[in-house]
C-alpha cells in the first residue's frame, strides 16, 4: 500500500505541477493579451505650438488618436499660416494708412499753394485791369491819329486790353488809323479774352 501511495503522491505531484505549468502559461497569455490591449502612453511628440501630444499605441483608439494628432498638427500649421497672413495684412494696412496720411498732407499743401496762386493771379488781374483802364484814359485823350500809330506798335494783348477799357466812340476813332491786319489781330484777342 505504501507503493501505491508513493505512486499516487507522485502522480498527484505531477498533476499539480502540470496544472501550475498550465496555469502559468494561461496567465502569461492572459497577461500578454491584457498588455497588448492596454494603451501605452508615451510623451513622444510636441506640436509646433509647444503642446505635448501623447502617443497611444496598440489599439483602435491609438489609430483614432493618431488621426486626431495629424488633424491637430495640420490645424496648427494652418493657424500659423493664418497668423502670418494676418500679420502681413496688418503691416500692409499700417503702410497704406501712412501713405494715405502723406498723400492727404501733400494734397493740403497743394491746396494752400493753389489758393496762394489764385490770390496772386487775382491781384495780378486786378492790377492789370487797373493799368489797362489808366492806359485807356491816356489813349482816349490822345488824338486818334497818334493813338492809332502807338497802338499799331503795341503787342496784341496790350492793345486788346486797352481797347476793351476805352469808350466805344474813342476806340472807333482810333480803329480807323490801324492797319487791317492789326485790327483783325486785336479783334481776335478781344474775342478770345471774352470767352475766358
Amino acid at each position: 500500500m505504501k507503493k501505491i501511495t508513493v505512486v499516487t503522491q507522485v502522480i498527484v505531484l505531477l498533476l499539480f505541477l502540470a496544472k501550475i505549468a498550465a496555469l502559468g502559461e494561461v496567465m502569461t497569455k492572459t497577461k500578454a493579451a491584457a498588455i497588448s490591449q492596454t494603451p501605452v502612453r508615451r510623451l513622444e511628440s510636441v506640436s509646433p505650438a509647444g503642446v505635448v501630444i501623447p502617443q497611444v499605441t496598440g489599439t483602435a483608439e491609438a489609430d483614432g488618436l493618431a488621426k486626431n494628432r495629424d488633424l491637430f498638427a495640420s490645424l496648427e500649421v494652418k493657424k500659423n499660416e493664418l497668423d502670418k497672413k494676418e500679420q502681413f495684412l496688418w503691416t500692409e494696412e499700417q503702410r497704406l494708412l501712412l501713405l494715405k496720411k502723406e498723400i492727404v498732407e501733400k494734397i493740403d499743401i497743394l491746396r494752400v499753394q493753389e489758393e496762394k496762386l489764385n490770390a496772386t493771379a487775382e491781384v495780378q488781374r486786378t492790377t492789370e485791369n487797373k493799368n489797362f483802364k489808366d492806359l485807356a484814359k491816356v489813349f482816349e485823350a490822345t488824338p486818334p491819329a497818334k493813338a492809332g500809330v502807338m497802338m499799331e506798335k503795341l503787342d496784341v494783348q496790350t492793345a486788346a486790353g486797352i481797347t476793351m477799357n476805352m469808350k466805344r466812340d474813342k476806340a472807333g476813332a482810333i480803329w480807323g488809323y490801324l492797319s487791317p491786319q492789326k485790327a483783325v489781330e486785336i479783334t481776335r484777342e478781344i474775342t478770345h479774352l471774352g470767352k475766358q
